[in-house]
């Protein structure tokens, strides 16, 4: 199962760099995160086999995207 989210910001490279440290400290390995950037689009894709975990984690991403979003509209 793969979920993909695609996110337009002027602010790409931050929020890739914020979002890459999450995938670089979590010990979680059940799901297999990755994070590509395109002129101003971040693609963020997140695969695994086992249901649960992908729901857990598009939670964390999108709660953090939406922090790091906030964060940058202040």
């Amino acid at each position: 199962m793969k979920i993909t989210i695609d996110v337009r910001t002027p602010d790409v490279t931050i929020v890739r760099r914020a979002l890459q440290t999450e995938i670089e400290s979590s010990p979680y390995t059940k799901t297999k995160t990755s994070l590509t950037v395109k002129d101003e689009m971040l693609t963020i894709e997140i695969e695994t086999a086992d249901m649960r975990a992908l729901r857990g984690t598009f939670n964390s991403y999108m709660n953090w995207l939406i922090t790091v979003l906030e964060s940058l509209s202040l």
